[in-house]
């Protein structure tokens, strides 16, 4: 259980500080975007679907560690990279469709993972809605 905690810890970590980088970036790249230019804000959003699907992509390795390190068990009985990529977007979204599940140890990273998904989703809400306000808005 511990090297679960430990990996899940890890994955938290690296999915924090590249959103954080990633959401710093694109910052300075809006910078150089003057007035209201829609294409500023396509390509925003872009870059954050990207760091988002990073960070997806993030967790599934940490699924993949940990599955390879016969840590945990899937429903599925040998699941591929692929199927722990899906797993993981349908849990950092909070989707959850049910068909790949969990069982067993590590459940506790699943929940993690989309409390995760949606602060860094909430955060990329508020980071947009901001660059739009700071951008958009006329100030009096």
């Amino acid at each position: 259980m511990f090297l679960i905690i430990f990996i899940t810890i890890l994955a938290v970590i690296s999915a924090i500080g590249l959103h954080y980088a990633a959401l710093l970036s694109i910052t300075k790249l809006l910078s150089q975007f003057h007035g209201t230019h829609p294409a500023s804000i396509v390509l925003a959003l872009l870059l954050a679907v990207i760091a988002h699907l990073i960070e997806i992509l993030l967790f599934a390795v940490a699924w993949q560690i940990m599955f390879s390190m016969e840590l945990i068990t899937f429903s599925v009985e040998n699941p591929t990279f692929l199927d722990l990529a899906y797993f993981s977007g349908t849990t950092y979204t909070t989707i959850g469709y049910g068909d790949i599940i969990l069982t067993g140890n590590g459940r506790i990273m699943a929940v993690v993972e989309g409390v995760m998904g949606l602060v860094l989703i909430a955060w990329t809400a508020s980071f947009t809605y901001y660059e739009m306000n700071r951008k958009w808005i006329k100030k009096g």
